[in-house]
């Protein structure tokens, strides 16, 4: 979706490979996907095989419609799909409407995932992913999330393929009301976003904040510190939650700015009141943690200094209906625990 953009990296981020998650917002960027292999299919669960087996019945798969998707592309699609395979970084958006997938891009999230209990029965078509796997699950449905037109005409002659984004990025809830549509579960999706809007409202009640609160997050990806910008998790902490940026940060949003790489070193200069640090597991990040957290400057700024840093997974940068419903709680618990 995100051709040129720290949110697309984060989709190909996987810790193992560094940047991989928000490589879906980081190292993919810019890369086409093209089927890899499918030597690793023979390692799947014995379950597999007979959820591949399975098909529609005839009454549910004999009504279509034309559904004209994200390319203009008009495409006669199941009125009730049965065996949906999605392709993209977030597949939370259909586990929130209560759809499970045959198949989805689980390498995408690989770890960095905020949903682990609702990935059960779900099998992982890989990304890139594999022609092979994608076939095998037999889909009367493929939404495809991230795409190329090389892919896009692959996938089609094995079902009804259906493209939900587009070469810039599409806002959850918008995207979860195409989700809703694509998938004959509108009023599922509508219902979704209503209780949503609630609990960001309950939790935005609940923050224990100065009324001159600002806040920033800074992603740390291995070697590389990034200061966010206007995507993944900023997009609850400003857009829904109306955290104050930190006046640099604000600048960076104004021009559109979904991340800068900076040395550890200017990080005072876009720190608010509130400081959020995404991190992970993987030993380059760890070591990069440790020494930006142990450095003589950051001890010298106030919200450090005041005990108002926040250390986060960085599974919560991706910016799925299920992950930005878990992270209005998370926030709310990080937030007020320090107070």
């Amino acid at each position: 979706m995100m051709f040129n953009s720290l949110h697309r990296r984060a989709k190909f981020f996987r810790p193992l490979l560094l940047l991989a998650m928000l490589a879906l917002p980081l190292s993919a960027c810019g890369s086409a996907q093209t089927p890899s292999s499918s030597a690793a299919d023979s390692s799947r669960p014995a379950a597999a095989s007979a959820a591949e087996s399975e098909k529609p019945s005839s009454a549910e798969t004999s009504a279509t419609r034309t559904y004209t998707d994200k390319t203009n592309r008009e495409v006669e699609i199941p009125a009730s799909p049965q065996r949906i395979v999605y392709i993209g970084s977030n597949p939370g958006d259909l586990l929130a409407i209560g759809t499970t997938p045959v198949g989805a891009s689980l390498d995408v999230i690989a770890t960095q995932v905020a949903y682990p209990d609702l990935l059960e029965g779900i099998e992982d078509v890989g990304y890139p992913y594999s022609l092979e796997k994608v076939t095998s699950l037999n889909p009367d449905l493929i939404i495809f999330d991230d795409w190329d037109q090389e892919n896009l005409s692959k996938l089609e002659l094995i079902a009804p393929t259906v493209v939900i984004g587009a070469d810039d990025p599409i806002d959850m809830p918008e995207r979860l009301a195409t989700i809703g549509d694509v998938t004959g579960r509108s009023a599922e999706a509508e219902a979704w976003l209503k209780q949503y809007r609630q609990k960001i409202e309950d939790t935005r009640a609940s923050l224990k904040l100065d009324e001159d609160a600002t806040a920033s997050s800074v992603l740390l990806l291995g070697k590389t510190v990034y200061i966010m910008g206007n995507q993944g998790f900023n997009q609850t902490l400003y857009g829904r939650l109306g955290l104050t940026p930190n006046e640099n940060v604000q600048k960076l949003i104004d021009q559109d700015e979904r991340f800068i790489d900076v040395s550890s070193e200017r990080i005072p200069e876009y720190v608010g009141t509130e400081i959020f640090v995404l991190t992970d597991s993987e030993p380059e990040t760890v070591a990069t943690q440790n020494t930006l957290l142990s450095s003589a400057f950051w001890k010298t700024i106030p919200a450090v200094q005041k005990g108002r840093v926040h250390i986060m997974n960085s599974k919560w940068n991706f910016d799925d209906a299920t992950t930005s419903e878990r992270l209005l709680d998370e926030l709310a618990k990080v937030i007020n625990e320090t107070k």
